[in-house]
């Protein structure tokens, strides 16, 4: 239709069209919704008079195996963009003006050829997931660093990416670097301050050596797990880590210490394998009155553990901690819930 067909379109579903290669001309002035999900064949994002689809609202292009690229396009009213698993995308799509002021939602996971995304103001975005990203070598440049209102970031398995520029995070709630293999050092933040923070997956980031001092005063669980390369554990302001419930560091074989923190409500703490690490953390009072479970195995250059207060725990193992001279003293002797104790290769 000349001029493009669709101007009164609100909605406009093609979801599953698995065959369909391309999408004529459109004319989308009204648009709300596009839906191009799981068009496993689609080359091409549908041509737009203009560019113009000021009005969109959603737009999802899931799971379009084949789409190398999407033309400029002008996203006023954009809440949600989803472009995941979008496997031979090579360029984030050209934003007018770079403005997606209004964008509360943008998964761009599993683009596994998609290298960099351009400048974006993203005042208003609540959650952003780049995942397994594989080709990603830079981070999104967030126009001022603001991202003010994200509630979650996703960036695991970004196997490529090296480095974070700095952002100000204030209402984030959940932050996933995991696997980031490539990752040298922790992203910087705005005056340190991660307040709302609740859930901060760092595992496997095997090149990471360092993080700097962070404000986590709601932060309930921490994986360090397996970052081989970790020296340094510089983490909390004032030490405090009282909402903390879970902490994992196992197999940080070049952690050499950590520093004294205030743990009140841990149920998980696992240090294993930390083959470098000479002495158990100090906790504030020594309380520890909710831990349920306390792994310390492979500890092996541990020589003692301070007194602690352990009413709550339920599996304690000490296996293979070789140095180890003499058994923690537990404040009062109490371990009246104890379920599970394993010392086994201790070396007298």
């Amino acid at each position: 239709m000349e001029g493009g067909f669709g101007a009164k379109l609100k909605s406009m579903s093609v979801r599953r069209c698995i065959k369909l290669r391309s999408i004529p001309l459109l004319k989308l002035n009204l648009l709300q919704t596009l839906n191009l999900s799981c068009c496993y064949s689609l080359e091409s994002f549908p041509p737009v008079v203009d560019g113009f689809v000021g009005k969109l609202e959603t737009l999802l292009v899931e799971n379009c195996h084949n789409l190398r690229s999407i033309p400029p396009l002008k996203l006023n009213s954009l809440e949600t963009l989803d472009l995941s698993c979008c496997y031979s995308l090579e360029s984030f799509p050209l934003v007018v003006d770079g403005f997606l002021g209004i964008l509360k939602t943008l998964v761009v996971n599993s683009c596994i050829k998609l290298r960099c995304i351009p400048p974006l103001k993203l005042d208003s975005l609540e959650k952003l997931d780049l995942s397994y990203c594989g080709g990603l070598e830079s981070f999104p440049l967030v126009v001022d660093g603001f991202l003010g209102k994200l509630k979650t970031l996703l960036v695991k398995s970004s196997h490529n990416l090296k480095s974070i520029p700095p952002l100000r995070l204030d209402s984030l709630e959940t932050l996933d670097l995991s696997c980031c293999c490539s990752l040298e050092s922790f992203p910087p933040v705005v005056d340190g301050f991660l307040g709302k923070l609740k859930t901060l997956h760092v595992n496997s980031c095997c090149n990471l050596k360092s993080i700097p001092p962070l404000k986590l005063d709601s932060l309930e669980k921490f994986d360090l797990s397996y970052c081989g390369s970790l020296v340094s554990f510089r983490l909390v302001v004032d030490g405090f880590l009282g909402k903390l419930e879970t902490l994992l560091v196992e197999n940080c074989h070049s952690l050499k210490s950590i520093p004294p923190l205030k743990l009140d409500s841990p149920e998980t703490l696992d240090l294993s394998c930390c083959y470098s690490l000479e002495s158990f953390p100090l906790v504030g009072d020594g309380f520890l009155g909710k831990l349920k479970t306390l792994l310390i195995t492979s500890y092996h250059n541990l020589r003692s553990i301070p007194p602690l207060k352990l009413d709550s725990l339920e599996n304690f193992d000490l296996s293979c901690c070789y140095r180890l001279e003499s058994f923690p003293l537990v404040v009062d002797g109490f371990l009246g819930k104890l379920k599970t104790l394993l010392v086994t290769s201790w070396i007298c």
